[in-house]
């Protein structure tokens, strides 16, 4: 009975377009840098308004269906040696969780199509200009939080529950002083 049904399903027509509309449609989500949109300078809440300055990632959903529950992590983290080459940060040994920017939690958010959010990636602030913060939860993961000036590569991966997952390389080039953050995309 179970193989007539298989054979009747295939052979429907309706399923098919089906399947074709729902794939034409799917969520498709592009993490990317705007330079427009990556810079933010306000005051950093926990630290009374001190002056911060925001790096932020874009993430775009290019679909026509919404992108259920995406989610943004940090992934990797190497760090420039002597030569130029990028190794493995010593105190990366999990992801992290980042936070969609202008939330007050670290939950996953629906991403409309074609309006863009930002996802918080990392900050310099004023009372601290040599330390370079990534905007993630803070539990004991085993995770470096705090980053002094040099040169970052950092995978960031966005997922959803009906959307591919994405995956982006960025430069973070971090000078020190608290607004001295530069960043790039990277095509791997």
């Amino acid at each position: 009975m179970e193989l007539i049904l298989s054979i009747l399903s295939f052979l429907n027509p309706f399923a098919w377009m089906s399947k074709g509309i729902k794939y034409y449609r799917r969520p498709n989500l592009v993490v990317y840098f705007d330079p427009n949109e990556t810079y933010h300078t306000r005051g950093v809440i926990e630290q009374n308004n001190t002056p911060g300055f925001f790096c932020h990632v874009m993430v775009k959903n290019e679909g026509k269906d919404i992108a259920e529950n995406c989610r943004g992590r940090v992934i990797d983290i190497q760090i420039e040696d002597e030569s130029g080459n990028f190794i493995k940060h010593n105190m990366f040994s999990a992801p992290m969780i980042l936070k969609w920017a202008h939330e007050s939690d670290y939950e996953p958010r629906d991403i409309e199509p074609d309006l863009p959010r930002r996802l918080d990636l990392c900050y310099g602030m004023q009372v601290q200009p040599n330390n370079l913060f990534i905007f993630t939860i803070h539990k004991p993961d085993g995770n470096l939080k705090v980053y002094p000036p040099g040169k970052y590569k950092i995978k960031v991966r966005v997922d959803s529950d009906n959307a591919s997952t994405v995956d982006q390389h960025f430069i973070i080039d971090f000078k020190g002083g608290w607004n001295q953050i530069s960043r790039s995309s990277v095509h791997t």
